[in-house]
């Protein structure tokens, strides 16, 4: 049973919050009541609970110190849901710097809500101890920046094959099944309240994305990709690509969301609304189609939607990557410094004194810039320190209004990428070579060829099976076999299954070719090796 303490300084919201859910029936036992900070501290201290539901304001400790202080010692064990009289801002923040898995407030709460936030917790809960006792599902646990770096990879058209394309939306489980899908991509203004950066903006901005999640969660399928802290991209399903089916529909479903963000928040959205098209791996013409609207929603103020009108327009083309995207991205992805340096010195001569590209220049950047966040690990900090100096970090490329501007932010994330890389190279080698392995490991059950690895990663056969073999010392078909092999040895000491069965579990064509590399590697076949092993259990000719 799920052990559950509640914190509350009132004694009648401790007796509501006993009695306000069957507790039994969602297998959670309430372990403990405290009336103030110190005591929950204590208690949590001596009861060990899996999920705190307390106050925000109590004597001696507050529940947001207790947080702190037992986020600090324990790690992301309790959970804590926070609760609060108080409707501020301020609160929510804070709730999110402890890591709370919900902030509700005491005057909106009913049986549903609290139900509701109290499963999410049990699920995290669920989920969290599955990643302690099998570390090699951890990759889970970022199941959104995954996703993220996935739709980037398709607006800006970076997967080389479509076969590549659908083994990575398969292994993040994404389901894109609707006739047809359009992108919007939304800018999130203001409020003047909120300075430039820091840990206010961060928060805002974060709260911000998850309610348009949570909005669109809830009103249909779709998908919110985040693109850096005020950008983001909504893909969403159509019921065929021609306008006049969708266009009401979709221009009222993001103007709800813009109200109920600005009554929320007070924040204005603004975005482009791209075209619709019929197969998702073409959603990059969408995704450059609501760019092109983009410039317009900033004058409005509010949402564009592109329309074929707009595509006759006298202005300067959008920057076309089509042409040295394979080589940007294999610079990106062999932290190749050398191109690197050269591909956007390249770009900076071709944009100074071109005070009419200046639309294409800050294209060019954004793309850049989304190329080096999806395809680096750990991107988006990565750029972070580029532009630390910058009011509002690499967002600043949003702010240059002239093509001198554009050629400096290109200039310093040039300098930056180069500076910071050259010390990243190959610790960041041996990181991939390690995802890949965990990769092998987890998916024993299919054939593992090095083109449907290659393209999980998004790397070309060649670079992945020369990084593979340079950096784990075994070239990537010994190592599979080795991996393969050893997990059938222990399935047949535990006696799971006939040979045939133990082949069909580890993705060999067949039980005879398994046979074949297991000779080959052990020197007997399965027969002999299981006899070998003593076995006591009778042998069936199936196994043979």
């Amino acid at each position: 049973m799920i052990k559950m303490l509640i914190a509350d300084d009132e004694a009648l919201v401790c007796i509501g919050l006993q009695s306000m859910l069957r507790w039994e029936d969602l297998d959670i036992g309430i372990v403990g009541i405290a009336h103030n900070g110190a005591q929950a501290e204590e208690m949590i201290e001596t009861l060990r609970p899996d999920i705190v539901l307390t106050d925000i304001k109590m004597p001696v400790k507050s529940g947001l110190e207790v947080a702190s202080s037992v986020r600090k010692r324990h790690g992301r064990f309790p959970l804590f849901i926070i609760l609060t009289s108080y409707e501020e801002f301020e609160y929510a923040r804070s709730a999110i710097e402890v890591q709370a898995v919900d902030y509700l407030v005491k005057l909106e709460l009913t049986p549903e809500t609290l139900k509701e936030s109290v499963q999410r917790a049990v699920s995290l809960l669920k989920e969290y101890t599955r990643e302690e006792m099998h570390p090699n599902l951890l990759y889970r646990s970022n199941i959104q920046g995954l996703r993220d770096k996935f739709f980037i990879r398709l607006f800006n058209h970076l997967f080389e094959s479509k076969d590549q394309y659908l083994l990575q939306k398969e292994d993040l489980e994404l389901e894109l099944d609707a006739p047809a899908y359009l992108v919007c991509t939304c800018r999130i203004l203001g409020p003047d309240t909120v300075p430039p950066r820091g840990d206010k903006l961060v928060a805002l901005c974060t709260s911000t994305i998850q309610m348009v999640k949570d909005t669109l969660a809830a009103s249909g399928k779709g998908y919110v990709t985040s693109l850096d802290l005020r950008n983001f991209a909504i893909t969403l399903p159509l019921p065929e690509t021609d306008p006049k089916r969708w266009h009401y529909e979709v221009e009222k479903r993001l103007q709800d969301m813009a109200t109920l963000l600005h009554n929320y928040f007070n924040v204005t959205i603004i975005g482009g609304v791209g075209i619709g098209v019929n197969d998702p791996y073409l959603l990059h013409e969408s995704y450059l189609a609501a760019r092109k609207a983009l410039p317009t929603t900033v004058h409005q103020q509010s949402f564009a939607f592109f329309t074929q009108d707009k595509r006759a327009e006298p202005d300067p083309p959008l920057f076309d990557f089509s042409s040295s995207r394979s080589e940007i991205r294999r610079a990106f992805e062999e932290m190749d410094i050398q191109a690197l340096n050269s591909i956007i010195s390249k770009l900076i001569e071709s944009l100074k004194g071109q005070s009419e590209l200046l639309v294409p220049a800050t294209d060019a950047a954004c793309n850049l810039l989304y190329m080096a966040t999806s395809l680096l690990s750990d991107g988006e900090n990565l750029v972070e320190q580029i532009f630390s100096d910058e009011p509002e970090g690499y967002r600043a490329i949003y702010q240059k209004h002239t093509i001198d501007g554009v050629v400096d932010w290109l200039g310093q994330f040039r300098d930056g990428c180069c500076e910071l890389l050259s010390s990243r190279r190959q610790s960041y080698k041996e990181q991939v070579v390690k995802n890949v392995q965990e990769y092998i490991k987890r998916n024993l059950n299919s054939r593992l060829s090095l083109k449907q690895v290659a393209d999980i990663f998004n790397f070309s056969p060649n670079y992945l099976s020369h990084l593979f073999a340079k950096t784990a010392k075994i070239n990537f078909v010994e190592y599979v076999t080795e991996i393969k092999i050893a997990a059938a040895k222990e399935m047949m000491q535990r006696g799971e299954g006939r040979i045939y069965e133990i082949s069909q579990k580890l993705g060999y064509e067949s039980a005879f070719y398994f046979s074949k590399v297991l000779k080959k590697v052990e020197g007997v076949s399965p027969k002999e090796y299981m006899q070998n092993l003593g076995s006591t259990r009778q042998m069936h000719p199936q196994e043979i």
